[in-house]
């Protein structure tokens, strides 16, 4: 019996110190959606910012993503995220090319997975490979 018991522990053990807790939606201050990468500010990406409650300055609105991973560099991609007003140490300038957008910097961020891998806007066309039809 206490073979059995032993075995069990040592099967078990590995499979329970293995398993990490899933980072929660509801410990993100925002959601966003990237847009793509800004005009004007070097390798920038910009993303739409809504606020999902938190008690902050930053509003909804079009930012420039700062410090963004580039796993999350996808146009279209749908994420969760913290952020924070950048400090005055890490401002930096950028051209005038484009419409000029506040900036964020992004502190923790996953994929919003509840609407599944869609994290592209484009349309996969099918062709019928069929020349009887014309």
């Amino acid at each position: 019996m206490q073979r059995l018991g032993f075995l069990l522990l040592t099967f078990s053990l590995p499979l329970l110190l293995s398993c990490e807790k899933e980072e929660d939606i509801y410990d993100f201050q925002f959601e966003a959606t990237v847009i793509g990468k800004g005009s004007d500010c070097g390798d920038t990406y910009l993303i739409s910012l809504k606020n999902r409650g938190a008690s902050t300055s930053i509003i909804d609105g079009i930012y420039y993503a700062d410090q963004l991973k580039s796993e999350f560099k996808v146009s279209g991609l749908n994420i969760y995220l913290n952020g924070r007003k950048p400090y005055d140490n890490e401002m930096y300038v950028c051209s005038t090319l484009g419409i000029p957008y506040p900036h964020i910097v992004i502190t923790d961020c996953i994929k919003n997975t509840a609407f599944g891998e869609q994290s592209c806007n484009y349309i996969d066309f099918k062709y019928d490979d069929d020349e009887s039809v014309y």
